[in-house]
C-alpha cells in the first residue's frame, strides 16, 4: 500500500479527531507519561480520576500527596512507577520555568532536556514536543509500528525507518501530523489489535496482512 492511499483511507474513516484529547498542554504531558505500556482507554480513566482529585497541572502533581496520585492513576497500570515519574518529570519542568520556558528552546535543546529526564523515552519525548509544544514530530508508537508493518509500509515491526519518518514530517503540516497519529491510535484500538478485526477494518482489501490471512 502507498502512504498516500493509507492516509486517504484514514481520513475517509476518521476525519479530523482533534488529537491529542486534552484540555491543556500540561494535561498532554501528564497523559504522555501515563500512556506508557498501556492503552489509551486506561489513560482516559486515569486522567478523569486526576481531574476529580483536582490534580490538573504540573504544579498540582508536584504538590499532591503521592497516595492521592497513585490511587488516581491506578487504571493506567504500573502506578507506583508512574507516580514517581510524574512527580520527577513535573518537578524538573517546573524548575526549568514550566512549558513557557520550554517553548523558548530550540528543537535540539528541547529534545536534549526531555530526553535527559528519567522515564522519558523517545515516544514520550516526541509526544510532548508535538502536542504540548507545537513542534513537528511524527510519533512512532506500538500502534504505528504494527499498522505500518501489517499494511506493508515498513518491513520490520520493531524498527521505523528514519528516512520515512523524516519524509512524513517534511510533507505534513503540524495539524496533519497531529491528526494522523490520532487516526493511527484509533485504528489500532478499534481494529488493528494484537488479534485484529480485519473484516470490519477500513483497510480491508488494501492491507497486506489482511490479504495474507484471507488467502485460501
Amino acid at each position: 500500500m502507498k502512504f498516500e492511499k493509507f492516509r486517504q483511507i484514514l481520513d475517509s474513516h476518521y476525519g479530523n479527531l482533534h488529537w491529542w484529547p486534552a484540555d491543556t498542554e500540561e494535561e498532554v504531558v501528564i497523559g504522555a507519561i501515563l500512556t506508557q505500556n498501556t492503552s489509551w482507554k486506561n489513560v482516559e480513566k486515569a486522567m478523569e480520576n486526576l481531574k476529580q482529585a483536582h490534580i490538573l497541572t504540573l504544579n498540582d502533581i508536584v504538590n499532591a500527596d503521592r497516595e492521592r496520585i497513585r490511587n488516581a492513576i491506578r487504571p493506567s497500570g504500573f502506578y507506583n512507577q508512574k507516580t514517581e515519574r510524574l512527580i520527577n518529570i513535573s518537578g524538573k519542568i517546573v524548575e526549568k520555568g514550566g512549558l513557557r520556558a520550554l517553548r523558548e528552546m530550540t528543537d535540539r535543546e528541547l529534545s536534549y532536556f526531555l530526553g535527559s529526564l528519567k522515564g522519558v523515552g523517545k515516544e514520550t519525548e516526541e509526544s510532548i514536543m508535538i502536542y504540548a509544544l507545537g513542534r513537528k514530530r511524527f510519533v512512532v508508537d506500538k500502534y504505528t509500528l504494527r499498522i505500518f508493518n501489517r499494511t506493508g509500509l515498513i518491513e520490520d515491526d520493531t524498527d521505523f525507518p528514519k528516512s520515512l519518518k523524516n519524509e512524513i514530517e517534511r510533507k505534513l503540516s503540524l495539524e496533519e501530523l497531529n491528526n494522523l497519529h490520532g487516526q493511527i491510535v484509533n485504528l489500532g484500538k478499534d481494529f488493528c489489535r494484537t488479534q485484529p478485526i480485519c473484516k470490519k477494518c477500513p483497510m480491508a482489501g488494501e492491507c497486506d496482512y489482511e490479504k495474507e490471512i484471507t488467502l485460501p
